[in-house]
């Protein structure tokens, strides 16, 4: 499935093959408005790498199933990758926009991967075979940990209990994307203003010169400030004398 043959598809740097250096992706011309499209096209592809392994006419082997499956959803998680890198280092309204919209489909996804019946029955054939099948250590693990992964997200639950599963499942994701992104709008936006000798009382000199730069990359012409990044918030009540300031940290 070539999915940049979709003419609204071709312009997304995400669908694209890489060709920076060291495979990077291209930074210079993501836009949050590209996850979107991507993701849903890239899911797509997956449920048809899916449904070709679950379409086989061969018997189930390691080769046909447990390899083909663990090769596949690799476009997929290479813009994952980039998506949840951008997230966590250097997001922005509109891609928490996006993550907020994908929390749910994304989830719904991958519920119905490990719900995919076709392919874990062909799972669980191997399975039940695995002993005999003359595995060597690290398929073995492979196909023991694929086929729990398949079992514990509800692939022999019923069908009533796996839509179940999989709208709790999405309404989690939601909730916990939420939540995320709440504590780190109150970890970007505490700030605490140290002004004076007495306030920087016991900081030592690497300490002084990150939060000053914090309080310059705030637009702060004089004083010290401490935030809630780690680089900050470590070291402060660790050598801080100030008590006071230490607990309002």
């Amino acid at each position: 499935m070539d999915m940049r043959a979709n003419p609204s598809q071709s312009a997304n740097p995400l669908l694209d093959d890489w060709d920076a250096p060291y495979g990077l992706p291209p930074f210079d011309r993501i836009r949050a408005e590209h996850f979107e499209p991507a993701l849903r096209a890239a899911m797509q592809l997956n449920r048809a790498e899916l449904d070709a392994i679950a379409a086989q006419t061969q018997a189930p082997s390691f080769d046909n199933t447990l390899a083909a499956f663990d090769r596949c959803a690799r476009v997929l998680s290479r813009i994952e990758s980039v998506f949840y890198n951008l997230t966590a280092s250097q997001t922005s309204p509109q891609l928490q926009a996006v993550q907020r919209e994908m929390a749910a489909p994304l989830s719904a996804h991958y519920s119905a991967v490990f719900m995919h019946a076709g392919v874990f029955q062909r799972v669980d054939a191997l399975h039940a075979q695995r002993a005999s099948l003359g595995l060597n250590p690290e398929q073995l693990r492979l196909l023991e940990r694929t086929h729990l992964d398949f079992v514990r997200a509800g692939a022999r639950f019923a069908p009533a209990a796996q839509a179940r599963y999989a709208q709790v499942m999405e309404r989690l994701a939601e909730l916990t994307t939420t939540f995320a992104q709440n504590v780190l709008h109150d970890e970007a936006s505490f700030q605490l203003l140290l002004q004076g000798e007495a306030d920087l009382a016991g900081l030592p000199a690497f300490a002084r010169d990150a939060a000053r730069q914090a309080a310059v990359d705030r637009g702060l012409t004089e004083g010290h400030v401490i935030t809630l990044s780690r680089s900050l918030i470590l070291p402060f009540p660790t050598f801080s004398v100030r008590r006071d300031l230490r607990e309002h940290a």
